[in-house]
């Protein structure tokens, strides 16, 4: 039997709140007349040694291999930082912007990551690239040697007498 489009047939909350306007409400969704576009701030930022709150206990079932925990949740401690002093402050505390690197300090394996500041990140090290750069063009070099003074070279042959 074909099920023909999943899509006319979906109705979340989502869809409830939507028809209601809620999202027109935010200014930060693009759908909103008073839309700015991305803003700066608030920004969150995460606990320096990755420690985590449990959120959910985990429910213990019994399986065939014994029982098992399952359903546990937990989050990562976080700050809001509403301006440009509070995320000095929350930085200089050793607050992490990602997520993935609290969880890096936390000593577990850090998970891939795709930072908001990498742009910046990328800028800063392509001028420090181009610093390098110029310091090594401003360095003194060596001159090439020429072709018949390369020490490689096979010695001229010599004419006998």
């Amino acid at each position: 039997m074909a099920r023909g489009n999943a899509r006319a047939h979906r109705f979340t909350v989502f869809d409830v709140m939507e028809a209601q306007g809620a999202f027109d409400v935010n200014p930060a969704n693009t759908s909103s007349p008073d839309y700015r576009g991305p803003q700066q701030y608030p920004k969150m930022f995460y606990h320096p040694e990755g420690k985590q709150r449990l959120v959910q206990r985990a429910e213990i079932l019994s399986t065939p291999m014994g029982p098992m925990k399952v359903g546990e949740l937990h989050e990562l401690i976080n700050r809001m930082a509403a301006d440009p002093d509070e995320e000095a402050a929350l930085r200089e505390a050793g607050w992490h912007d990602h997520p993935a690197k609290a969880i890096a300090a936390s000593g577990a394996e850090m998970p891939p990551m795709v930072s908001s500041s990498r742009e910046k990140e990328l800028s800063d090290e392509i001028e420090r690239l181009q610093i390098q750069l110029a310091a090594a063009k401003k360095s003194s070099k060596t001159p090439a040697p020429e072709a018949d003074e390369n020490p490689l070279a096979k010695p001229p042959a010599r004419a006998s007498a």
